[in-house]
């Protein structure tokens, strides 16, 4: 023991067995490995398990038991018929790393060091290992007060956030309402109180103690426009949102347009309690599309006159024709007036002649005062047949100095709609005097100009004019109704401008495609109109 004492800290002592000294005495293994370790200032192995626990690190170790039960299996083989020479040697399977815990510890040896399959032994618990579920719980329990802590604080912070924003919302609304000339509005139906914004009230003209009530605003609407405003009101507590036009008077006597958006939120009862929305100052868009129209019709109007200038050879044309005539037939008449025995018969005749001449005449001026004209617009029943009969005459003269002959395949079902007949006689002039400059560069057989007319789907009517010249490209196609874009080199590009805005005012479309054959085809769609109702 003296000797192992001695032995210093860096090296390691490795002890195997002991079971007697030299003086005869006899010692048990194991109580000599404790008093070895106890003495020892270097860390003790050994490769029997029953020295752990006794200080002993331990080592590569295996155990008594494993033996006893290998030697079992072997006395088995041979009582079971194995020749003993045939048995192959056995090894012992529990042999493994064992270390004892305490005895690394006191020497300063790491666990990290050891193989990764060591058994450690007497290791003792960590806090966490030896109440690992107490300390969930504990833990679990505080973060949960924790979490309820937080959700509270950041349902505060949120409320106030929420508040301030709200506050702020509502001076922003209110101011971006002002600036835009916009008054913000409630309706309570079981107080019937109408709320309204300062900016609302200074609109309207009302005072600051005027009380604001349902009657309060349908008394302040123009008379013409109190039925609307009622209406619109009706409309809304049957849960209908409605924007609507009306003009208000104010106090002063100043007359302003107003458009009002409006909603009903239903109640659980599926009724609407409230009313509410905006009220718009429209007067300068009201005032600025009444400028837009007039110069819209203006300028429709220099264009109708413009086409017309185009064709004033051929109008010209188309009157001399019966004035030849008539002068023709009048100094006929003469010449038989003044035989002996006037023949009453042709006279008659060249009269006959005259008058239908004037007639022919007369029609051709009408046409032209109709189109030079500078009216309003006004709405009448329209025949789009007769409407196509009366351009192809208007146009005979042109036709035939260009060259060009013009077809018709008119409905018979004679399709009726209801427009200004003087701007759609203005689209039909347009689109047919395209056709023939389309066709300018193509042979005199092929010049032919076809209109028709046709019941389409949904009780709507088309008239389509075709034409066998150049077509339209694909870029064109997407440009041609801009305004001030042509293709033509005398062209202003208003034309199907004008044309696309007359037929929108209509309620109608346009739209031009090329044909599989060559050339292109112009499709208007409008609204039809019951012969029933043109009759009346």
């Amino acid at each position: 023991m003296t000797e192992v004492s001695r032995i210093p800290s860096d090296a390691i002592v490795i002890f195997l067995t002991f079971l007697i000294d030299g003086a005869g005495k006899p010692f048990t293994p194991k109580e000599v490995a404790k008093d070895i370790a106890r003495v020892s200032a270097a860390p003790v192995y050994g490769p029997y398990d029953t020295y752990t626990g006794t200080g002993v690190v331990g080592g590569f170790v295996e155990t008594f038991e494993s033996h006893g039960a290998a030697a079992a299996d072997l006395v088995l083989a041979i009582e079971g018929g194995s020749d003993p020479a045939s048995l192959p040697p056995r090894l012992n399977p529990a042999q493994a790393f064992r270390v004892d815990a305490r005895a690394m510890a006191r020497w300063g040896l790491k666990q990290s060091n050891l193989p990764a399959d060591t058994i450690v032994l007497f290791k003792e618990p960590s806090l966490w290992e030896e109440h690992r579920y107490l300390i969930t719980a504990v833990a679990l329990v505080i973060a949960l007060q924790m979490a309820g802590v937080a959700a509270l604080l950041i349902q505060r912070r949120h409320r106030r956030r929420a508040e301030l924003s709200l506050s702020e919302s509502e001076d922003r609304m209110t101011f971006t309402a002002a600036s835009a000339n916009i008054g913000l509005w409630q309706f309570d139906r079981s107080t019937d109180e109408l709320w309204a914004t300062e900016h609302c009230r200074t609109m309207f003209g009302f005072a600051d103690d005027t009380s604001l009530t349902r009657e309060t605003f349908v008394a302040a609407v123009h008379p013409e426009d109190r039925r609307v405003a009622v209406g619109t009101l009706r409309g809304l507590l049957r849960g209908h949102a409605t924007v609507t036009d009306i003009r208000i008077i104010r106090p002063d006597g100043q007359i302003r347009w107003f458009r009002i958006r409006a909603r009903a939120p239903l109640d659980s009862n599926g009724s609407p309690d409230q009313l509410s929305g905006i009220f718009v100052d429209i007067t300068d868009q009201k005032a600025a599309e009444s400028e837009a129209d007039l110069q819209r019709q203006e300028i429709t109007h220099l264009m109708r006159v413009s086409t017309l200038g185009e064709l004033s050879g051929a109008i010209a044309h188309e009157v001399n024709q019966p004035l030849t005539a008539i002068l023709s037939n009048a100094q006929a008449a003469l010449y038989l007036l003044e035989q002996d025995e006037p023949n009453l018969a042709e006279v008659r005749d060249a009269l006959q002649d005259i008058v239908k001449e004037d007639s022919r005449a007369g029609s051709v001026i009408r046409r032209l005062r109709g189109l030079l004209k500078k009216d309003q617009t006004r709405s009448e029943f329209i025949d789009l047949n007769e409407m196509v009969d009366s351009a192809k005459a208007l146009l005979r003269a042109e036709l035939i100095s260009r060259r060009v002959t013009i077809e018709t395949d008119l409905a018979t079902s004679r399709p009726i709609v209801h427009g200004d007949s003087v701007q759609l006689q203005q689209v039909l002039l347009n689109l047919i005097i395209n056709s023939m400059d389309a066709m300018v560069s193509s042979p005199v057989s092929q010049r032919r100009v076809r209109v028709r007319t046709r019941d389409a789907l949904n009780g709507a009517v088309e008239l389509l004019v075709s034409d066998s010249g150049c077509g339209i490209s694909n870029v064109d196609g997407k440009r041609l109704f801009t305004p001030f874009y042509t293709t033509k080199d005398h062209g202003l590009g208003l034309g199907l401008t004008i044309c696309s805005s007359i037929i929108r005012k209509h309620g109608g479309t346009i739209n031009l495609q090329n044909n599989e054959a060559g050339g292109a085809t112009a499709k208007i769609t409008l609204p039809a109109r019951p012969m029933l109702m043109a009759a009346q």
